[in-house]
């Protein structure tokens, strides 16, 4: 049985994830701690955790005054943090979604679609579901 990682940890991951996609580019500004975290519903020490070890892995930067965005090169840090995840077992994801979107991701491949319709659909879906 997979367990989850702890909430600073899922933090950082998706953090990695945007990164790592292109969903957040450098110089984006993140969110305040407090504010981030209470849109997550977690504690600010949560969140300051994950940006701690960002920092660390020089994913993101943080000023004092000027806030915290995404660090020149991060993608290319993003990219050797996420495989070094796969390689350890880890995932970026929840394991109970991509069982969620394995059958569906399956059954698309053997009708020949490619991974970049198959993205662009999920995409897609989740923009129709946020207008409501």
């Amino acid at each position: 049985m997979t367990t989850q990682p702890q909430p600073y940890e899922q933090v950082r991951r998706e953090i990695l994830e945007q990164v790592r996609t292109g969903e957040l580019r450098p110089g984006d500004r993140l969110p305040a701690i407090r504010t981030h975290a209470a849109a997550l519903g977690l504690a600010a020490g949560t969140v300051t955790r994950a940006y701690k070890l960002l920092e660390e892995a020089e994913i993101i930067l943080t000023r004092r005054g000027a806030g915290t965005t995404i660090a020149p090169g991060a993608a290319d840090r993003a990219e050797r943090e996420a495989a070094g995840l796969r390689r350890d077992g880890q995932s970026a994801a929840d394991p109970a979604l991509v069982a969620l979107f394995t059958g569906p991701v399956g059954e698309a491949r053997k009708q020949g679609r490619r991974d970049v319709e198959i993205l662009a659909a999920v995409r897609e879906a989740l923009t129709r579901d946020a207008a409501g």
